[in-house]
């Protein structure tokens, strides 16, 4: 009887650690997006010439920080366990946000962010060291996509040169197809969000309007355009990223 009750402990066992598991991903996964919305926040006041409104949001920022630190700073939920220094990289965003926040008390605006622009990397390549992905990871690669695409805000088009417009076509085909994956794999709560449906369907139809600009060799409305949805790219990284 005892053999037979021990395989059914087992089995009860793990169908309590299974969920605990993944209750403390999510509460990890929160509690992170809680100091990142902070560290967002400061990097846009950054870029928009505001360092000490930016401090005040890396004050934020500090202080959720510290409370995932607190939690997981030593080690992480059981879905990282076999990240290799985790204690060293947690810290090291920790440092980067302190660093950032005493160049933003000094009104060093480009030195502040330049401490910022990594963080977002670092935590994106921790989780997918772990096989861990979230919905910022998903705006990144979208955000990354449009940055491509937005090389033709500036370069002058050559419409002889089949390799460029090529190239042209296939950076806003991917960029479509990411934003589409975005509203297909965004929670409900976001998928149901006015804002982000705004700034996504915007963006996709900028997008689709491309194709035509393309055909017609219109350089002016393939700029106009690249100029109206990397306003919403923005936003989505701010709001979503």
């Amino acid at each position: 009887m005892l053999r037979l009750l021990a395989p059914l402990a087992v089995c009860l066992g793990l169908s309590v650690s299974l969920p605990a598991a993944a209750s403390e991903l999510s509460d990890f996964n929160a509690a992170v997006d809680a100091a990142m919305d902070h560290q967002r926040a400061a990097l846009f006041y950054l870029r928009t010439g505001n360092p000490l409104v930016a401090e005040i949001e890396l004050e934020s920022a500090a202080e959720r920080w510290s409370e995932v630190m607190g939690r997981w700073g030593a080690q992480g939920p059981a879905a990282f366990s076999d990240v290799a220094d985790w204690a060293g990289e947690m810290a090291a965003v920790e440092a980067a946000l302190a660093g950032a926040a005493a160049a933003a008390a000094e009104g060093e605006a480009e030195a502040a962010a330049a401490a910022l622009k990594p963080i977002g990397g670092r935590l994106s390549d921790l989780r997918q060291a772990a096989g861990v992905l979230v919905f910022a990871d998903r705006v990144a690669e979208a955000n990354r996509a449009m940055d491509a695409l937005w090389v033709y805000r500036r370069q002058e088009i050559d419409w002889a040169d089949a390799a460029q417009v090529n190239d042209l076509r296939a950076k806003t085909a991917v960029t479509a197809y990411l934003y589409r994956r975005l509203m297909q794999t965004a929670a409900p709560a976001v998928a149901g969000d006015p804002e982000f449906v705004r700034m996504a369907e915007g963006t996709l139809d900028g997008l689709g309007l491309m194709w035509g600009a393309i055909d017609r060799q219109d350089a002016g409305t393939v700029v106009n355009i690249l100029r109206e949805i990397r306003s919403f790219d923005d936003l989505l990284w701010l709001r979503f990223g």
